[in-house]
């Protein structure tokens, strides 16, 4: 995939030829002049502003076109689709320098403001914009990269959306979890980047088309509202709506139900109650729902809202509070084996931390006990020397001390 933008001018003509030529970004073999060469770039583009009486105004437009780290791709490939790129802006001189300085490969394109052809001031409608993006994107594929959408629109859906909106509706009803949705995802062709500390989710299609799950226009297919779903199970979820549903004779909940239905009880009970209904506790109080909700807001999954009408049987209310009451007792049940899980995790941690403690502070011992042995050996040993070197000492002023009184 690359991504294409036009960048704001905000250096001289030199000085952004100086800015992308930089070694410490690029070198030699990544520098191409397109209609013009490298080397004299600067020349040329300012002898056709002259040859044109062009020299006012725009000197030049500055094109970067970006890479996905993802795509598997060298320096000099993105350098090739770079030139092939600048020759879609025919009679304009061209620079083109490939940086290796950041994770995301990239091209700057430096594009003379005036065509060495007929003199003519470059210009670009937005419609203009959007084809050189397309044509940008046929690059890609040609070389086997990931394309993206050069504008998406909410009110004409092309159709390799409508097929991912489908399997993507298809995979969630048959998933209780997300790796299961990722992978049933996968076995469709479909490539699905969702990641912690990452706020969309992006799909690549089968044809290497990246769409982000914003840009589906589907409420239902948020990242937020599917991980919501799958916090409450996934299909099984969804297959005991159903089911539930058909017990009581009702309308079977669809997907766009089951997910509305937990987002919508969570929003009731985050913004209070609305003018159409009200909300209907079960078996507790005011001050242990405020318990709960404290406690992470747990029962917004299992309350029960209930049409303000008069004629709202007696019954209906019961059967109501029957089924809140089995989800609710359902979710707590799950939350107390997910605390558990998550207490026992934590103490299992502290454990390996305890038992690492421990035996950094066994080695230190350890290492502090050969240390103070080794000193002492080294000690007695220098005594032992000492001691040696002085007896020496004294024997030999002894035998010399001998030998002058004999002279004498």
């Amino acid at each position: 995939m690359a991504s294409v933008k036009f960048v704001a001018v905000s250096r001289s003509l030199k000085g952004i030829i100086d800015y992308v030529e930089d070694r410490e970004k690029t070198d030699e073999r990544l520098i191409t002049g397109v209609n013009c060469v490298a080397e004299s770039a600067l020349d040329e583009f300012e002898s056709v502003k002259k040859e044109f009486h062009k020299t006012d105004g725009r000197a030049y437009y500055h094109i970067v076109q970006a890479f996905s780290p993802d795509d598997p791709l060298d320096f000099e490939t993105a350098h090739e689709i770079g030139c092939k790129f600048a020759e879609y802006f025919e009679g304009y001189q061209a620079l083109v320098v490939t940086h290796m300085n950041t994770a995301h490969i990239h091209n700057h394109i430096i594009l003379n403001s005036v065509n060495y052809e007929n003199g003519m001031k470059f210009h670009q409608s937005a419609q203009e914009m959007r084809q050189a993006k397309e044509f940008s994107n046929e690059l890609c594929r040609q070389y086997g990269l990931s394309v993206t959408e050069t504008k998406a629109d909410p009110f004409r859906v092309p159709q390799w959306k409508e097929h991912l909106r489908r399997d993507i509706r298809s995979s969630m009803e048959q998933s209780n979890t997300r790796e299961q949705f990722i992978a049933r995802m996968e076995e469709l062709g479909y490539g699905v980047k969702w990641e912690d500390g990452h706020k969309y989710i992006t799909y690549t299609t089968p044809d290497n088309i990246r769409c982000r799950d914003s840009k589906l226009f589907d409420s239902t297919l948020t990242r937020e509202s599917m991980e919501l779903y799958f916090e409450m199970g996934g299909a099984a979820y969804l297959e005991n709506r159903q089911e539930t549903a058909a017990l009581y004779g009702e309308d079977t909940p669809t997907l766009d139900d089951a997910v509305g239905g937990i987002a919508g009880a969570i929003d009731a009970l985050l913004g209070g109650d609305g003018p159409r209904f009200h909300l209907e506790t079960v078996h507790h109080s005011e001050d242990e729902i405020r318990l709960m909700l404290a406690m992470g807001q747990k029962l917004s999954r299992a309350t029960v809202t209930v049409q303000d009408k008069d004629n709202v049987s007696g019954a209906q209310v019961a059967e109501a509070a029957m089924r809140a009451a089995a989800e609710l007792s359902d979710l707590i049940m799950r939350q107390m084996i997910s605390d558990a899980h998550v207490r026992a995790a934590a103490e299992a941690e502290e454990k390996e931390k305890q038992r690492q403690a421990e035996e950094q502070d066994r080695r230190q011992t350890e290492e502090q006990r050969q240390r103070m042995a080794e000193e002492e050996a080294l000690r007695l040993r220098a005594e032992e020397e000492e001691q040696q070197r002085l007896a020496e000492e004294e024997e030999f002023e002894e035998y010399h001390g001998f030998g002058m009184s004999m002279s004498m």
